[in-house]
């Protein structure tokens, strides 16, 4: 069953949190060693067990007395500032997952038609192109691009660059939908390739029927589980890639400041105890792999849709 599989990747994602918050909590007790001079000599590192623990237990409390993670910031708490931040990023993971997934089905479907046309070099060509490409340079390009046709008088004037600006919010989309697009697209394209000559394609066009109904109608309907079973890959991909896009257009959503909870300081000097804010990037990581599960979640109930196979896979 369905169900089945929804409680397996439940689990899952405990042991992920688990897993994060235990190197999330890891203590950061350092010895130092200096010369005469205070230069510094040598640094040993120092783990303790009941420490470690200890670090769980002091959270959990935290939470408990606070009734959540506590602490004002900007005017909202510490676990309402989590939320709308992480709100604000997923005003632009969310759409952009979902562009890139039914633009990159209609992509590989348009790879595989035109593959033996003159415009083949539009198809499958271009698609391995941008998969080839960084997305850094994609974006970058693509701002100055922007910028450039302004200059010129081609494009009215764009904002690139800020956290509330509806053009932001748009590119933002655009850029972080640029991968997952032609990713599904090449996975899209493979495997309505490796459909081609099987019997019950024989079968519908021994019958008459037209090789657009026996592509969409039949081979998608195949294709479809092989390609929902990527869904993961393009989520997790779309989440390291959202610092990325944040950082490059000045967007404060929840990558952006979960960065700044587990970044290092800009400055060091010797005897300094090194903390990241724990509970607030304890905070993000949480909600980070609750979109992955999602993501995992809904991939099994749409496999189980198209495929009753999938269904019976799963009693």
């Amino acid at each position: 069953m369905i169900i089945r599989s929804i409680v397996y990747q439940a689990i899952l994602w405990l042991i992920t949190i688990f897993l994060f918050l235990s190197l999330l909590f890891l203590p950061r007790t350092t010895s130092y060693q200096t010369g005469s001079g205070g230069e510094f000599l040598s640094a040993v590192y120092n783990y303790s067990f009941d420490q470690h623990v200890n670090q769980f237990a002091e959270f959990f409390q935290y939470i408990k007395e606070n009734e959540g993670l506590g602490t004002v910031y900007n005017g909202y708490s510490l676990t309402e500032n989590i939320w709308r931040t992480f709100q604000k990023s997923m005003l632009i993971v969310i759409p952009a997952l979902f562009l890139g997934f039914f633009l990159g089905v209609a992509k590989g479907i348009f790879d595989f038609r035109i593959r033996s046309r003159r415009g083949k070099l539009f198809g499958v060509s271009t698609t391995r192109f941008f998969l080839s490409i960084p997305d850094l340079f994609l974006i970058i390009a693509l701002q100055l691009l922007i910028m450039e046709g302004y200059e010129a008088g081609i494009l009215p004037h764009i904002v690139v660059y800020g956290s509330d600006q509806v053009s932001v919010v748009l590119l933002d989309i655009l850029f972080l939908a640029i991968y997952p697009l032609f990713y599904i697209a090449n996975i899209t394209y493979f495997s309505i390739r490796d459909e081609q000559g099987m019997d019950y394609i024989r079968t519908a066009f021994s019958k008459g029927t037209s090789s657009f109904k026996v592509l969409y109608r039949h081979v998608l309907k195949n294709c479809f589980v092989k390609i929902l079973s990527h869904t993961n890959t393009i989520t997790l991909y779309t989440l390291s890639n959202l610092f990325i896009v944040e950082f490059l257009t000045n967007y404060r959503g929840a990558a952006y400041f979960f960065y700044e909870t587990v970044t290092s300081p800009e400055f060091f000097t010797i005897g300094m105890n090194i903390q990241v804010k724990l509970y607030p990037a304890a905070g993000y990581i949480i909600l980070f792999t609750a979109v992955i599960f999602l993501a995992k979640v809904l991939s099994e109930i749409a496999k189980g849709l198209v495929s009753p196979l999938e269904r019976k896979g799963n009693n």
